[in-house]
């Protein structure tokens, strides 16, 4: 037993030993690490894998602009939809959620790290106890503090290796959530590229439908004078109805995209009013120019191609993760504190309490677990790095689809828009010329049906042109310049106004 003055041990002295005896240790263990680790399997870095899948004519350069998946959309310069996104952005659960994941794959990652790290503890016991075994002790107090240390030294880099494939997945989970952020931005734009068609078709529904009743009263005007038939009166009337029967199918489109939109940004259906969307507009009208070229940044920027990248590098550091198991795992445990003890009412006596071990474990028979997950380990890293390539090619895909969509769409929508002029002219002349007498009835309903078809097709067109700009902006991770090069947060794309049929 110590003396009694022994219990005024005081906490810092312990502090400093145990940090002491922990900062050798640290050294001497990074001393050795270099040595010792192993190392996770090397795959091929990101640019080497484009300059692999995608065509000879791409150039491979590294992006010089991060992702910002809230530009692209200021090139349709549409205040309206740059209002809209900004809601849906901020208020959207699917993107709240991903936000969510990131934040899981810090804390694990901060785990992680803290298991490279020595663990101090304050530790703390009191007892009571009544031993009636010969000798007769009575009853027997104890009460103790003190601290204890342990660490198990990472010799060969398993949780090194262990922390390297959360990192990795960190980045991958950030990568994911610009590639939700990129796809709900997408698909709201084009939620609203198809709310403003549906409102133009009900538009040009309208109006048709008021030609044709002003057609079919000229027409039983006609009747009472004989200067038509009872059969162009059935003709108009038959006209005007199956008009009027598209109508209510035109709202419907018209409330769907509204209540699809509303979910977008968070709220329920019933709260479309409250996007002020219901007043109709046109269709957003896509920036002028096309890429000519696409440089390897179209796939280096996209956010899905980064994150299959970020998933090989985790399997690839999870491939050494299981190799380390094959090698011996040590733990250091340190303690210090002290003891104060009273047997039978004497006085308390009390004692410095120390003690350290060092342990080792090394794997001798485990029937082929180690090698199985070696295995199994590297035919994950071999999927994620097929993963990856299938992205890729996806990505080519998309990229080459939406471009030609947008290129064969620039002429289709100027020629339907002088179209669209025409047959209003020529709708025109066939009212005046039937009013006067100089036509026939026949000749109005066929300008009548020409002029409808060609309003729905530049509305089409408009809206397929549309689309076919947001999928190109979403298939590029942003936007492109005038001459065709790739360009990320810029608004001053020029765009031409195309005005709207009917």
């Amino acid at each position: 037993m110590q003396s009694q003055d022994y219990s005024l041990l005081k906490p810092a002295y312990l502090v400093r030993a145990v940090r002491a005896a922990s900062t050798g240790l640290t050294a001497l263990a990074t001393a050795v690490l270099a040595a010792c680790a192993v190392q996770p399997a090397q795959p091929a870095d990101l640019p080497a894998v484009v300059h692999a899948t995608a065509p000879v004519a791409w150039r491979i350069d590294a992006p010089q602009d991060a992702i910002d998946a809230r530009a692209w959309w200021a090139q349709f310069d549409d205040p309206t939809l740059d209002a809209l996104l900004s809601s849906v952005l901020s208020g959207n659960l699917d993107l709240q959620a991903a936000a969510e994941r990131v934040k899981q794959a810090q804390s694990i990652t901060t785990q992680k790290h803290a298991a490279l790290l020595p663990q101090l503890d304050f530790t703390a016991r009191g007892a009571y106890e009544r031993q009636n075994t010969p000798p007769p002790l009575g009853y027997v107090k104890q009460a103790g503090a003190g601290v204890a240390l342990s660490w198990s030294p990472d010799v060969f880099g398993g949780e090194r290796l262990d922390l390297l494939a959360a990192q990795a997945n960190l980045v991958g989970q950030q990568h994911a959530l610009d590639a939700v952020r990129l796809a709900l931005a997408a698909d709201t734009a084009s939620a609203y590229v198809d709310l403003r068609w549906a409102q133009a078709e009900l538009k040009i529904l309208q109006d048709n439908a008021a030609i044709r009743q002003r057609t079919l009263q000229l027409t039983r005007d006609r009747l009472k004078y004989g200067l038509s038939t009872q059969l162009d009166v059935a003709r108009a009337q038959t006209q005007l109805s199956e008009l009027q029967a598209r109508l209510p199918r035109a709202q419907a489109s018209i409330d769907h995209q509204l209540n699809l939109i509303a979910v977008y940004t968070g709220r329920t259906p019933e709260s479309v009013a409250q996007l002020a969307l219901a007043a109709p507009a046109p269709i957003p009208t896509a920036p002028a120019g096309v890429p000519q070229w696409l440089p390897s940044e179209a796939l280096l920027r996209r956010p899905d191609v980064q994150a299959a990248y970020a998933t090989v590098q985790q399997r690839a550091a999870e491939v050494g993760v299981a190799r380390a198991e094959r090698y011996p795992k040590f733990s250091l445990n340190l303690t210090d504190g002290v003891l104060a003890s009273s047997y039978l009412g004497l006085p308390t006596l009390t004692d410095n309490l120390f003690s350290a071990a060092l342990s080792a474990t090394s794997p001798i028979f485990n029937a082929g677990r180690i090698t199985a997950d070696i295995e199994q380990s590297e035919s994950r890293m071999r999927e994620s790095q097929l993963n990856l390539q299938q992205t890729l090619l996806q990505a080519l895909r998309e990229v080459e689809d939406s471009r030609s969509d947008l290129v064969s769409t620039a002429g289709q929508t100027q020629q339907l828009h002088d179209a669209v002029a025409s047959s209003g002219q020529a709708l025109k002349l066939a009212n005046q010329l039937y009013k006067g007498g100089a036509a026939d009835f026949l000749d109005v309903l066929s300008a009548q049906q020409t002029w409808l078809a060609d309003a729905d097709l530049l509305n089409d067109a408009q809206r397929e042109r549309a689309l076919a700009a947001v999928a190109l902006y979403r298939s590029l991770g942003g936007g492109w310049s005038k001459r065709g090069e790739l360009v990320a947060g810029s608004s001053s794309a020029p765009a031409t106004s195309v005005a709207q049929g009917g």
